[in-house]
């Protein structure tokens, strides 16, 4: 069943085993389930514990339908529809991409908040982590003894965390926004019912931005390719 992120969700099939509700109203299928198999077999479960589930848009009452049938029918019909949602706004970023639109991921990497222009910009403090972080690889440490440097001065993770990892490290090491680019495209959904995510190796086109905002390489002693990805990519525009 593909209901491990639906935490809402989750919550509401253990109340129901609980015998804390004994009744489901929901907007329609689609809003139930993302597809045929998980809506019949949750209505099935929740039939069993004397539970029904109405559907609004479809006008289906699971306590009095006969059969199984036209739920099954709407349920696909709903799933193919997700489906087509989902693959419309995929295809969206894509093209958003080739022009070089996209969303920074602020919440996930460290060093950076959205300036006044829009655009990135270096948080100083956290700067301080970066640098010691580059330089200190360049000078051979290893990426545990960076990992003892910065738990022994305090350093924050871009989740506030204290300890920090190894693999941690290394993303930062490898990361391209740190030279003060950008690289698109990185993971896939192969699946749109699962949402699981791949490492693009070449199923789709990748664009790589140049310059798109100040770098930390800029203000600490890294090269100018000490975190890129020497995999070729399309330059945006070309």
């Amino acid at each position: 069943m593909h209901t491990k992120k639906r935490d809402g969700f989750n919550q509401m099939i253990q109340d129901c085993k609980k015998h804390r509700i004994d009744l489901i109203l929901t907007k329609s299928i689609s809003r139930f389930a993302r597809n045929t198999l998980d809506s019949i077999q949750y209505v099935r479960m929740l039939k069993q514990m004397g539970i029904a589930v109405v559907f609004e848009k479809e006008n289906i009452n699971t306590a009095t339908m006969n059969s199984e049938m036209i739920l099954i029918v709407l349920s696909a019909f709903a799933q193919a529809e997700s489906e087509s949602i989902s693959q419309n706004v995929a295809r969206g970023k894509r093209m958003g991409y080739k022009h070089g639109k996209f969303a920074f991921p602020y919440g996930r990497i460290i060093g950076y908040r959205k300036g006044a222009d829009g655009k990135p910009e270096i948080i100083a403090e956290q700067a301080e982590i970066i640098r010691l972080i580059f330089n200190s690889y360049l000078q051979g440490d290893s990426l545990q003894s960076i990992k003892a440097k910065l738990e022994t001065a305090g350093a924050l993770t871009a989740r506030g965390n204290t300890a920090w990892s190894a693999q941690s490290i290394q993303r930062i090491l490898q990361n391209e926004k740190y030279c003060g680019d950008v690289l698109l495209q990185k993971t896939f959904t192969e699946d749109v019912l699962t949402g699981v995510h791949k490492k693009n190796t070449g199923q789709l086109p990748q664009y790589y931005i140049e310059n798109y905002q100040r770098g930390h390489r800029q203000q600490a002693d890294v090269p100018r390719g000490a975190s890129r990805d020497c995999t070729p990519k399309q330059q945006v525009g070309s």
